[in-house]
C-alpha cells in the first residue's frame, strides 16, 4: 500500500514502533498534530473506500495513535502522486484494526497495522504534487519523500487549497452516502417544512459536528471552512438553516435554496406542492438514520396542512408523469401509490375550491388583514375556510386518517424487522472477524510445522548430522534474518571458498533483531522477534547433534541487543522492545543455568554495536531513546565498572563493530538521516579513533564475521529500500571488495557466528 511495499518499511516495524521512527516521521506532539496524509497506490486505494479504512507500516504508529476522531485526514496515491481529500476519522488510530487488510483477498497479515477509520468530509478532486509540494515544503526530507504528519497550519492551507482548486461548478457532496433517491422530484425551492423542528445552525462546538459520525465523543477538529463561517456568523446565519431532509436525501440538498427573511419563510411553508408532499413523506417514513440511527415517522397532519397550502403547483397528472419518468427508474412501492392515490384526491378538491373562490379570497384578504400587519401564511378567511372543511366530510378525513395510520404501521414493523436483521448480521461479522483472526494464527503455525516437516523429509536429521561433521572449519553459520519476503526461522553454514551454502536443522521459531554467541562447539541465539512481536526466548544449537535445545529466558523481551562470549559465558547488551531502550547487561552461565544482572551500561543503547578484545566488552553506537549516539564505553571485569571512551565522529545504529589486530572497526550503520558506508578505527592503546577506508556502498543490519583475518559483512539494508545480496570484504593489506556469491540471495537482520 505505501510506497515500496518496502522491504525497510516492512522490517522496521517493530524496529521503531514509537519515536525510534527517525527518518519517517516528524514527531509532532499531540497537541501540534493537525492531520495526516495515509498512503496507497492503484492497487489498495479501492479497498480503501470500500472498507472506509486508511492504513500505515507501524513505523508511523508513533502519530497514527494520536488522530482522534473527526481529524482531518488525506490519501496520497504513491502510482499517480496524487492527493485525493478531504477525509475525516471516525475513529482514534489503532494498531490492526483489520489485521488483513491490502494482504492478498486476506491471505496474509497486513504490513500497513497502523490504521484508522474514516468517512468522507467533502470530495474533491485530488490535487497533483506540483499543485500542493510548495505548501508541504518543510516537509520534504528529499526530493521523493516527504513526511505524512501535518501541523494545524498545514492542515488549513491543504483544506484551503482543494477549495480554492474545485472547479467553479463542482458539486461538493459527500462521496459515501447511504441516503435514499427519491421517486419524486421537488421544484429547486427549499423552505422550511411544517411541523419538522426548527433547524439549528451548525457551530463548531463539541455538541455538533455535521461531518463527524463519531462528534458525540470527541471534540471536532476546526476544519478551513468552519474558520470561514465562523468569522462571518451575522451575516451567514439564515444561509446555515438546514432542513432535517438534508440529512436523509443527497437530492434535496441540491434542490433548496435557503430563506433569508423570517415572514417569507413563515409565507411559503404554506405554499407547498403536492410533490413536496411526497417528497415529505418520503423524509419521514420510519427508517434508520444512517448517521444516528434513530427512525423517524410521518406526522399526517403536517402532510395534509402541507398539501392544504398548496395554490399553484401544477397539475395532478404531471406529478404522474414525473413519477413514472423517473430517471433513476425506481417505481414506487404499493404503499407509496397509495399515497399518491389519496393526495390527488385531496389536490383535486383544494383546486376546485381554490378556483370556485378566487374572487371571494381576494376581496375576503381586503376584509380580513389589518393594516400595517404583514400577512400570514396560516392566516385565513373565515367564510373560506369553511367551504375548504364542507368539502371534506369528515367521514372522508378519518378514512384517509386511518389508512395513512395504516401504512404507516406497516413501514414500522418492516423498519424494525430490517434493524433487527441488521444487528444479527453485525454479530455475525464480529463472529466470522473473530474466527478470521483465529484461523490466520493457526495457518501461521501450520506453515512452521509443515517447513519443518519439509526440512526433514528433504535432509533427514541422521544425514544432516553426518553433514555437520564434514563442514568446513571454520565456517560462518548465519542464524536466521528477513529475505524480503518472509522472516526466516533457518540456520545455514556458508563457505566463503566454494561459494555453498548448506541447510542446517532451522529454530523452533523465525527470529530476526536477534543476537548470537558462540561457545563450546554451540551457538546460542537470543532476543530479537519475528516481526511481529518481541522475544525472551533462548535456542541453544549443537554442532554435534545438529538440533537445537531450549534454554532459560532472559530476564526480559528485547530486540536489537548485542551479544559476546567471555570467559565461558554469554553476554546480552542493551536492546529494547519497541517502548522503552535498555542499559542493562545480561550474563548467562551454562553452568549455573540462568541469566543473572551485570552491571548496566552508563547509557541505554538499542542496535549498538559491541566485541570483546583482550577481554574488555567494548559498546559503541546505538539509539539511546531521543537520538543515534556516537558514544562509545568500555567495560572490564577486573574493575567491574563501565568507562566512557571517546565519542566516534559520525553518530550510528545497527552498524557492526569486529576486530582486526588490536584494533576495534566500527563499519557503517545508520546515522539518524541514511545508511552510511564510513568506517571509523579505535585504537585502545592510542583511547582514540580514526577514520578508515569507506565500503563500497553504504550498509546497515548487515552479518559481520573475523574469519582468516579478514571482515566479512554479509546483506543488509542499503537504503529504505533495497535489502542486499551481496558480500563486502576487509583485507587490511588489500582494502575493501565486493564478491558476488551466488548462493547466500538476499538476507538482512540475521546474525552470524564463526566455529
Amino acid at each position: 500500500m505505501l510506497e515500496g511495499g518496502g522491504a525497510y518499511n516492512l522490517a522496521m516495524q517493530t524496529h521503531q514502533q514509537t519515536n525510534k521512527s527517525v527518518e519517517l516521521t516528524r514527531n509532532l506532539r499531540e497537541n501540534q498534530l493537525g492531520g495526516v496524509i495515509f498512503g496507497c497506490k492503484y492497487d489498495t486505494i479501492d479497498e480503501c473506500f470500500k472498507k472506509q479504512l486508511f492504513g500505515l507500516p507501524s513505523v508511523h504508529y508513533s502519530y497514527v495513535r494520536n488522530v482522534k476522531p473527526g481529524m482531518p485526514l488525506f490519501l496520497f496515491n504513491y502510482s499517480d502522486r496524487k492527493l485525493h481529500g478531504i477525509f475525516e476519522a471516525a475513529s482514534p488510530g489503532q494498531m490492526y484494526i483489520d489485521p488483513y487488510a491490502w494482504s492478498n483477498n486476506g491471505s496474509l497479515r497486513t504490513a500497513f497495522p497502523a490504521q484508522v477509520r474514516i468517512c468522507t468530509k467533502t470530495q474533491y478532486p485530488p490535487l497533483l504534487e506540483s499543485q500542493f509540494k510548495t505548501l508541504l515544503g518543510d516537509n520534504y526530507y528529499n526530493h521523493h519523500h516527504f513526511y505524512f504528519e501535518l501541523d494545524h497550519a498545514q492542515t488549513r492551507a491543504l483544506i484551503s487549497l482543494f477549495k480554492s482548486l474545485a472547479p467553479a461548478n463542482f458539486n461538493q457532496v459527500a462521496a459515501v452516502s447511504s441516503k435514499k433517491n427519491l421517486a419524486v422530484s421537488s421544484p429547486p425551492t427549499k423552505v422550511k417544512l411544517p411541523g419538522v423542528p426548527e433547524p439549528k445552525k451548525v457551530t463548531n462546538s463539541k455538541e455538533t459536528n455535521p461531518f463527524s459520525v463519531l462528534s458525540s465523543r470527541a471534540a471536532p477538529f476546526i476544519w478551513a471552512d468552519d474558520v470561514d463561517s465562523a468569522s462571518n456568523t451575522d451575516e451567514k446565519t439564515s444561509e446555515e438553516l438546514v432542513s432535517d431532509c438534508d440529512d436523509l436525501d443527497d437530492n434535496l440538498q441540491d434542490q433548496c435554496v435557503p430563506h433569508s427573511n423570517p415572514d417569507e419563510l413563515s409565507q411559503n411553508s404554506q405554499d407547498k406542492t403536492v410533490e413536496q408532499g411526497v417528497e415529505l413523506v418520503e423524509c419521514n417514513h420510519p427508517d434508520a438514520n444512517p448517521m444516528n440511527g434513530e427512525r423517524v415517522t410521518i406526522d399526517e397532519s403536517m402532510l395534509l396542512n402541507s398539501v392544504s397550502g398548496h395554490n399553484d403547483a401544477g397539475t395532478v397528472d404531471k406529478i404522474e408523469s414525473d413519477v413514472h419518468n423517473n430517471p433513476d427508474g425506481v417505481e414506487l412501492q404499493p404503499e407509496r401509490q397509495t399515497i399518491l392515490k389519496k393526495l390527488k384526491e385531496l389536490f383535486s378538491i383544494r383546486q376546485q375550491v381554490a378556483l370556485s373562490n378566487h374572487d371571494a379570497v381576494e376581496s375576503c384578504s381586503d376584509q380580513c388583514v389589518p393594516e400595517g400587519k404583514p400577512v400570514n401564511a396560516n392566516f385565513s378567511c373565515d367564510p373560506l375556510v369553511s367551504t375548504v372543511e364542507d368539502k371534506i366530510s369528515p367521514e372522508e378525513r378519518h378514512r384517509d386518517y386511518a389508512e395513512l395510520r395504516q401504512i404507516i404501521a406497516d413501514l414500522d414493523k418492516r423498519a424494525a424487522a430490517l434493524e433487527k436483521k441488521q444487528n444479527v448480521s453485525d454479530q455475525d461479522i464480529i463472529f466470522l472477524r473473530e474466527v478470521v483472526k483465529d484461523s490466520g494464527r493457526k495457518v501461521q503455525q501450520l506453515e512452521y510445522i509443515v517447513d519443518e516437516l519439509q526440512f526433514k523429509f528433504d535432509s533427514p536429521l541422521s544425514h544432516l548430522g553426518s553433514m555437520c561433521n564434514t563442514l568446513a572449519k571454520p565456517s560462518i553459520f548465519l542464524i536466521g534474518g528477513y529475505n524480503g519476503v518472509t522472516w526466516l526461522s533457518s540456520l545455514d553454514s556458508f563457505c566463503p571458498e566454494k561459494d555453498t551454502l548448506v541447510g542446517l536443522t532451522p529454530m523452533s521459531s523465525p527470529r530476526s533483531y536477534a543476537s548470537a554467541a558462540a561457545l563450546d562447539g554451540h551457538i546460542f541465539a537470543f532476543g530479537g522477534g519475528d516481526g511481529m512481536s518481541w522475544y525472551n526466548t533462548v535456542e541453544c544449537y549443537s554442532s554435534r547433534n545438529n538440533e537445537w535445545t531450549e534454554c532459560p529466558s532472559l530476564n526480559r523481551k528485547k530486540g536489537s541487543l548485542a551479544g559476546i562470549s567471555l570467559n565461558s559465558k554469554i553476554y546480552a547488551i542493551g536492546g529494547g522492545d519497541g517502548n522503552e531502550t535498555f542499559s542493562e547487561v545480561e550474563m548467562f552461565d551454562p553452568y549455573l543455568g540462568k541469566w543473572i544482572c551485570g552491571p548496566p551500561m552508563l547509557i541505554s543503547r538499542f542496535a549498538l554495536a559491541a566485541t570483546e578484545l583482550n577481554g574488555i566488552i567494548y559498546a559503541a553506537g546505538g539509539y539511546d531513546g531521543s537520538t543515534y549516539s556516537g558514544s562509545a564505553e568500555r567495560y572490564d571485569q577486573r574493575e567491574g565498572v563501565w568507562v566512557r571512551l571517546p565519542s566516534m565522529n559520525t553518530r550510528r545504529g545497527c552498524h557492526n563493530l569486529t576486530v582486526l589486530g588490536e584494533s576495534l572497526y566500527a563499519i557503517g550503520g545508520y546515522n539518524g538521516d541514511k545508511m552510511v558506508s564510513s568506517v571509523e578505527i579505535y585504537d585502545p592503546r592510542l583511547n582514540a579513533w580514526r577514520m578508515g577506508d569507506p565500503m563500497s556502498s553504504p550498509r546497515g543490519y548487515a552479518a559481520a564475521v573475523n574469519l582468516d583475518g579478514s571482515v566479512y559483512l554479509i546483506g543488509g539494508l542499503q537504503s529504505n529500500v533495497l535489502i542486499l545480496d551481496t558480500v563486502e570484504v576487509y583485507n587490511p593489506s588489500s582494502g575493501w571488495s565486493v564478491l558476488g556469491f551466488s548462493s547466500l540471495g538476499k538476507r538482512s537482520f540475521s546474525s552470524a557466528v564463526v566455529m
